[in-house]
């Protein structure tokens, strides 16, 4: 299923999926049902059957919805360092504060969840794939100095490994989140940045 761009959604489709977005991030995939989904959105059951019919369909709508939300963050990032490049400091201080977003929504981890399921699901992997390339090219951007040639090798592995710095900061109280992604956003960049 292809969903259309976010801002084309009804608003009993943004509900539904605002819905299975609280329900994914509270119960895993395992909780995403029609039914789970109907007691979220405070909708009489068979509501959200009657726009998205199968799990499948719940599912890739999710996995698009996401997906949207991530990019649109992406590009927000884009804007922002776009004046900047090889400014590894500015860099740290942006990604740190969008990865702190990040963890205090819910996206993260239905991120994390479909990510799984994009294993064995082509389409999500696709356009899970789609917003992480976006990803990988603003940091290589923000990588280059002098206005050199991006690294993407580099880019890559470094957006790589923030994946797991996000997943560690997620099994982290709280308190300490803050601090750890900027630590360990620093050490990333600065570890991967072209040498002078």
């Amino acid at each position: 299923m292809e969903l259309a761009a976010e801002a084309t959604l009804s608003p009993r489709m943004r509900q539904l999926l605002d819905a299975a977005l609280v329900v994914v991030s509270d119960a895993g995939l395992r909780g995403l049902t029609h039914r789970a989904v109907d007691r979220e959105a405070g909708l009489p059951e068979g509501s959200c059957s009657a726009y998205l019919r199968t799990r499948h369909a719940l599912t890739t709508a999710l996995g698009e919805y996401v997906a949207e939300h991530l990019a649109a963050d992406v590009h927000q990032l884009t804007d922002v360092l776009a004046d900047c490049p090889g400014d590894h400091a500015r860099a740290t201080v942006e990604i740190a504060a969008l990865f702190e977003r990040w963890l205090h929504g819910r996206e993260l981890v239905t991120r994390f969840e479909l990510s799984l399921e994009a294993v064995r699901d082509p389409g999500l992997a696709e356009r899970f794939q789609s917003w992480r390339d976006d990803l990988v090219g603003v940091v290589a951007t923000a990588l280059t100095q002098d206005g050199g040639t991006a690294d993407v090798v580099r880019a890559e592995a470094l957006v790589v490994s923030l994946d797991g710095v996000l997943l560690g900061a997620l099994l982290r109280p709280e308190s300490e989140r803050g601090d750890y992604l900027s630590r360990c956003v620093a050490l990333l960049i600065d570890g991967l940045s072209p040498q002078p």
